[in-house]
């Protein structure tokens, strides 16, 4: 390395604020403290575009190609002339492609696979200098797609413990008038198919105890999902917050988490349970089973599998001394995902490359 200052170029196309865009701003947060000079690509209407204090510029990336975006983007490379262009999505990694292409310059391209199903595109990604996988189950997928192995690294998405110290969630208690007697199960995840809500609904429908279920977060399919809680008849037990700035606050109240995904590459929102010291139920999917060792750092499932995921929740509010065990395993185990070491193994990855 010279003394001559790294330039990264992050691209994120997504306009919603979920796991991937809070590593987004972790690592620029991260690089910046190794002196790294970020520049951040996203749409101008995305929280990330409002939420990140760094050298940021709009672009839309709308779709697989597009064209005005990638000739955006070979502008501001010929202007700033960055070494490595990072794509945190897929359509940001195709914009990656062309908008280098087009500049004529030769900047290194790094993408970021933080979703473990198949990729569409097996020759956009051999175009890339190397791939981060969040997980080792990531990483086996690229491989079964045809990707070479030894062009994938493996990095864990970070959290800072930090941020869980000082949660507050009695302001909830009185916001959602909780009494002390109600065991509170809590779900945070985009309403979308692939959290598969209607499995957590149909479980906890099981469930003869004196309960609240929290679903925390937005999607279309929330009428859906509130329909089926009428259907079952748990209309009064589940509470749909929509999207709440505090979502993480409300990790002080729950009980119990449980995630119902029928796929997921990590799950960060796992991570944040757990550093908050609450003990999780989850389906035994994708990166999932490298966060949680079933029965020790908590409980695993089959996707799909409302009856189980009933018995879990009922075993362990009858055992309060395993979920305090699993608590206890959960918090050693959350140590191997702190930002630290995220932002370290993907600024090594940077370095790696020769480019200084």
């Amino acid at each position: 390395m010279t003394d001559e200052k790294l330039k990264v170029f992050h691209l994120d196309s997504e306009r919603t604020f979920r796991g991937g865009e809070r590593q987004v701003l972790y690592l620029i947060e991260g690089l910046k403290e190794k002196g790294v000079e970020n520049f951040l690509f996203c749409p101008e209407n995305s929280h990330l575009f409002k939420d990140v204090d760094v050298k940021k510029f709009p672009l839309s990336m709308r779709g697989e190609f597009d064209i005005f975006s990638a000739i955006k983007l070979s502008k501001f490379i010929k202007k700033f002339k960055p070494h490595i262009l990072h794509s945190h999505t897929a359509h940001a990694l195709s914009t990656a492609i062309i908008g280098k292409k087009l500049s004529g310059k030769n900047p290194k391209i790094i993408a970021s696979r933080r979703v473990d199903f198949h990729i569409r595109s097996r020759k956009k990604y051999l175009q890339a200098d190397r791939i981060i996988a969040v997980s080792n189950f990531v990483k086996k997928v690229l491989i079964e797609d045809g990707i070479p192995e030894e062009k994938i690294d493996v990095v864990y998405s970070g959290i800072d413990l930090a941020d869980f110290v000082n949660l507050d969630g009695e302001y909830l208690k009185k916001e959602f008038n909780i009494r002390k007697d109600e065991f509170i199960i809590g779900n945070i995840a985009a309403l979308t198919e692939q959290k598969d809500h209607e499995t957590l609904l149909k479980g906890v429908s099981h469930l003869e105890i004196d309960f609240k279920l929290f679903i925390v977060g937005e999607g279309h399919l929330r009428k859906k999902l509130e329909r089926l809680s009428e259907k079952l008849k748990i209309k009064d037990r589940v509470i749909f917050t929509g999207f709440r700035k505090d979502a993480r606050n409300f990790l002080k109240i729950f009980d119990l988490f449980v995630l119902t995904s029928k796929w997921e590459a990590l799950g960060t929102s796992i991570l944040d349970a757990m550093a908050t010291g609450v003990a999780v139920v989850a389906t035994k999917t994708g990166g999932i089973s490298e966060m949680i060792e079933d029965g020790i750092s908590g409980f695993l499932v089959k996707a799909g599998d409302h009856k189980d995921i009933a018995d879990k929740i009922i075993f362990l509010k009858k055992n309060k001394s395993v979920r305090d065990k699993i608590i206890f395993n959960a918090g050693e185990k959350i140590k191997k995902f702190s930002i630290k070491n995220m932002v370290a193994k993907t600024y090594q990855i940077y370095t790696g490359l020769k480019i200084l």
